[in-house]
This record gives structure tokens, sequence and C-alpha cells, in this order.
């Protein structure tokens, strides 16, 4: 069994209960968070890493990952910061706009020294996302773990994720973003993310595609809402189709496909005549296609319901 550690922001997402807005209950999220619950539904070794407050919040979300089955041996708690929270906002279509309150909170306290703590020997794969890299401070911490990772030859997955509102200089997202690259194997990226990426470095679509192959990530994921997921390799390309749905909330749907795509990733497929790496099985165009299949039939599951955590699927009910 292949074994995760997803590294970042646990927070709580305050979702509408009513229609006008104003009522909100709060649950556990956060797109790393989200990643490593998604991960441990589906049957998989998955730990979390981050800064974690001791406010009442922060013992909700410490306890919702371990009751998701997430290991929290790489927590650090932060005693006097408060947990970061996020207003979400629904729309008819269930597409989300936010509004967050991350001003110094705990998931902003991580250090290279934690990361130096963790056992990477027994680790697998490791995965982050942008949302870390809006100060100087945890961006550094998030690019050491991603060099630890490589230092120890395992495959680092990076879903840009990209959230505008959580940068106070917007002109430093482009540039931080690609710094990761260089550490990445597997890119998941939505088209909008994409399109933003390229124009700030003036490319198109497809020159962008080829600039970030060129810095070494060896797969890209590239998922555009009713369209069909594209898959993007220097050795091939090629697009799997989404099926057609009714969303109630998109929330958690991304950090549901990449958790489902690294979980299959670490699958034997039936006619396997060799055991491969993780970072083989990239090569591999069987893998891949099965990978992204199973990873789009994650998100559209979790489109499905309300919620991070609880809408994120089990391997029972993807069939």
């Amino acid at each position: 069994m292949t074994v995760l550690l997803s590294f970042g922001e646990v927070l709580v997402d305050l979702l509408p209960t009513d229609a006008t807005g104003k009522q909100h209950q709060p649950i556990a999220g956060g797109a790393p968070a989200n990643v490593a619950v998604g991960y441990a539904k589906l049957g998989g070794k998955s730990y979390f890493a981050g800064g974690i407050s001791t406010d009442p919040y922060g013992v909700m979300l410490t306890a919702a990952l371990a009751e998701q089955g997430v290991a929290t041996d790489y927590l650090a708690e932060v005693p006097n910061a408060p947990t970061a929270t996020v207003q979400v906002y629904l729309d008819e279509q269930g597409e989300r706009t936010f509004e967050f309150n991350r001003n110094g909170t705990a998931d902003m306290c991580y250090s290279k020294q934690h990361f130096d703590s963790i056992p990477w020997q027994s680790i697998d794969i490791f995965h982050l996302c942008s949302n870390t890299f809006t100060e100087t401070a945890i961006f550094n911490t998030s690019l050491y773990g991603a060099h630890c990772a490589n230092a120890f030859n395992k495959l680092v997955s990076f879903d840009v994720n990209l959230r505008l509102s959580l940068w106070q200089d917007t002109s430093l997202l482009a540039e931080r973003v690609e710094r990761c690259f260089s550490h990445t194997q597997v890119l998941k990226m939505s088209r909008e993310e994409a399109d933003y990426l390229a124009q700030a470095r003036k490319n198109s679509f497809e020159d962008y595609l080829q600039f970030c192959l060129a810095q070494g990530v060896e797969v890209i994921l590239v998922t555009d809402g009713a369209n069909p997921v594209q898959c993007i390799s220097a050795r091939q390309r090629f697009s799997v189709p989404v099926p057609q749905i009714a969303a109630v909330d998109t929330t958690a749907a991304g950090d549901s496909f990449i958790s489902g795509f690294l979980f299959a990733l670490g699958l034997e497929l039936e006619y396997d005549l060799e055991h491969l790496t993780l970072l083989q099985r990239l090569e591999s165009r069987a893998h891949l296609e099965a990978a992204v299949a199973f990873a789009i039939r994650c998100g559209a599951m979790t489109c499905g319901q309300k919620g991070a955590f609880p809408a994120l699927p089990t391997l029972a009910q993807i069939g």
C-alpha cells in the first residue's frame, strides 16, 4: 500500500445553511486536508502535516482528521495562533466563492524543523498546493518539504489550487508556483488556473504546458469543469471525458480528483507483468488512463453533496 503525506492548511469551512446565506455551519476543510481524507477514505494510508491551533476549532479539526482515518503524527500544535476559517458562498450551480480569515493563523506556522523530524523513508507520495505560498516563511517551508521528498526519491504531487484572495501581492504568485515545478512530478491545474499562469508568462496555453514539462514536471493533469480532463507528459497526451452531473456543491471536487488519482496510481493493474514504481507508472499510458478515469469518478461523486470531508467517497461507493 502506498503512503501519502499531504501538507498545508486544515481549516474551518463556514458553509451556508439557509437560502439567505446568513447562517453557516462549521465544517472541516482545507485543500490538502481534503486530499489526505480523500486518500484515507479510499483505503490508503494517509498522513497530514501542518500547523494546528489548540483553540476549539483546532481541537475539532484534529479530531475530524483522525475520525476519517488520517494519521495526525505530523501535525504541529501552535498554542497562541487561531484556526483559519473561510466563508463559503454557493451560487445556484453549486459553484463557490470564498472569504478567508487567515491572519496569523496556525496553518502558517509549520517549519523546516518539523519536516526534518519526518521519517521520509516510510512515505511514498508528498502532496502540497499553493495556499502555503502566500507568505515568504511558509513558502520556503513548503519548498523545503518538496525538496525533502525529492531527496528521498518520493513522488511529489502539486495542485496549483489558486485562491487569489489569499494573496496580498499577486505579482509573486506565478513565480512562486513555478519554483515548485522543478520539485514536482505530478502537476494538477484547472484550465482557468493554467490560463492565468500562462498569461502571466505571456504564453499560450500550449506553450505553458511545454514550459511546465521543461521544468521537470512528469505528468500534467488539467481539469476543465464539464469538459474532458487532459493528461499531458513529454511522451504522450490524451483526454478522458467527464460525466454529466447536477452539482450540489463543488467544494473539494478537485481535491477528490487528485486524491483519487494518487490512490489509483498506486494500484496494480490486473495485467501487470512486473511491479512498477510510482515514478515508472507515470510513463505508462495504461496506468495513467486508469488513474484519471478513477479520479474523475471520485470528483463527480464529491459534487453530489455539500461539504468537504463528508462528500469525499469511499472505495465501495466508487465501485
